[in-house]
C-alpha cells in the first residue's frame, strides 16, 4: 500500500541525463479543467517539467521561470514558453548560470482529460 501510495507521487523524471529529483507532490488537474502551480528551487543546476495525460488529446503547457543569483538585487533570468504534445510534454527551463534560487510555474491543460505534471532539479 505505501508503494501505491509513493507512486501516485512521483512522476517520471526528464529523459536528459542527469540525477533529477522532483520538487514536491505531483500534481494532477480535474478532468477538462487548468492546472496550475508552481515550485521554489535552491540553487538549481537544470530544470525540468513533465506532464502527461492518458488522454489522446493534446496537452497545453505554459511554463514560466525566474531564477536569481544571491538576490532579485543581482542577476536575474526570466524565460517562459507555451508547449504541447499527446500524452507527456517534456520541457527544460533555462537556469541562470550560479543562480542561488528558481522559480518555476506550470499551467496545463488537456480538453476533457486529466492532466499530472511535476516540476524536477538538480
Amino acid at each position: 500500500m505505501i508503494v501505491t501510495a509513493l507512486a501516485a507521487l512521483l512522476l517520471a523524471a526528464p529523459p536528459q541525463p542527469g540525477p533529477w529529483r522532483q520538487a514536491g507532490a505531483t500534481v494532477s488537474s480535474p478532468p477538462g479543467k487548468q492546472m496550475h502551480f508552481f515550485r521554489i528551487l535552491i540553487s538549481p543546476k537544470a530544470l525540468g517539467v513533465v506532464v502527461t495525460s492518458k488522454s489522446a488529446k493534446p496537452i497545453r503547457v505554459h511554463w514560466w521561470s525566474y531564477c536569481e543569483f544571491q538576490s532579485d538585487d543581482e542577476m536575474t533570468g526570466e524565460n517562459q514558453a507555451t508547449v504541447s504534445g499527446l500524452h507527456s510534454v517534456v520541457a527544460y527551463p533555462p537556469v541562470l548560470t550560479g543562480a542561488t534560487m528558481c522559480t518555476v510555474s506550470v499551467v496545463a491543460r488537456v480538453a476533457g482529460a486529466k492532466a499530472t505534471a511535476a516540476i524536477f532539479s538538480y
